[in-house]
């Protein structure tokens, strides 16, 4: 077994995730679920922002039954025996008494403490509000997994098409803009080589709402909501107004070539 802790909640949360999805492919068959956001930009497209939480979409699968998948992973011994060779001491799940679980919701919430008394939390969230177009599946990055010696893993995630429109969307549908879809669509842009034809279909009129919302994120907000996530080696190269300005216009532009 391991001894060699991660480097804090960032790595922490990651690792958690990353076993998490190895045990819930084993459980789910293909098509049935897609990882997406920022978990899947990061085990997918190079991102290096680390995320709090990990969202999927799911299909096919009761309430009770997903329910009852996701608990028994977060209570087996191998995956807390894995989670504390990493210096993860506990892993609490939720009380599902009190946890959202509805028909186009399920949410879990998990506590996590490290070996030296450390608490934090991550959220678990599958929507079932239509599996979108793009859904692959495809082995996470050798770069992640090496870094914690983790075996390959195979996982149904959105490809970068997908990945792209559903940023655009997020965008322009969320209650509050966020300076993490911006820069999520600047990774696809540049990691992952998008050819226009692979972008599923946005609405002109979403497409030029999201150039101007765009706009309208200070570099404040990605410092203190973006930058915040990255390993601290990646940080001072961020930590720019100029370089923030430069991504909002490069991403800008290439939702404009979608016009």
């Amino acid at each position: 077994m391991r001894t060699t802790e991660v480097q804090g909640p960032l790595q922490a949360r990651e690792i958690f995730h990353l076993e998490f999805l190895r045990r819930l492919s084993q459980k789910l068959k293909t098509g049935r679920y897609a990882l997406k956001g920022g978990v899947n930009l990061r085990l997918f497209f190079s991102s290096p922002r680390y995320s709090e939480d990990i969202d999927l979409d799911v299909r096919d699968i009761t309430v009770e039954n997903l329910g009852d998948i996701v608990m028994d992973i977060l209570t087996s011994s191998s995956f807390r025996d894995v989670c504390a060779s990493f210096g993860i001491r506990t892993v609490t799940p939720p009380d599902l008494a009190r946890a959202k679980q509805t028909e186009t919701t399920q949410r879990f919430k998990v506590h996590l403490t490290a070996s030296g008394g450390e608490d934090y939390f991550t959220k678990i969230e599958f929507s079932r509000r239509g599996m979108q177009q793009g859904a692959v599946v495809e082995p996470v990055r050798a770069e992640v997994l090496r870094q914690y010696r983790l075996p390959p893993l195979l996982c149904s995630h959105y490809d970068a098409g997908s990945a792209f429109a559903q940023k655009i969307n997020a965008l322009v549908h969320r209650n509050a803009i966020q300076a993490r879809d911006i820069f999520d669509m600047h990774v696809l842009d540049t990691q992952a080589e998008i050819a226009k034809d692979r972008i599923i279909r946005v609405e002109p009129a979403t497409l030029r709402r999201a150039v101007d919302n765009l706009y309208s994120v200070e570099f404040a907000q990605f410092r203190d909501t973006v930058v915040e996530y990255f390993a601290q080696q990646d940080r001072e190269a961020f930590d720019s107004a100029a370089i923030w300005d430069n991504i909002r216009l490069s991403v800008a532009h290439r939702i404009e070539d979608l016009l």
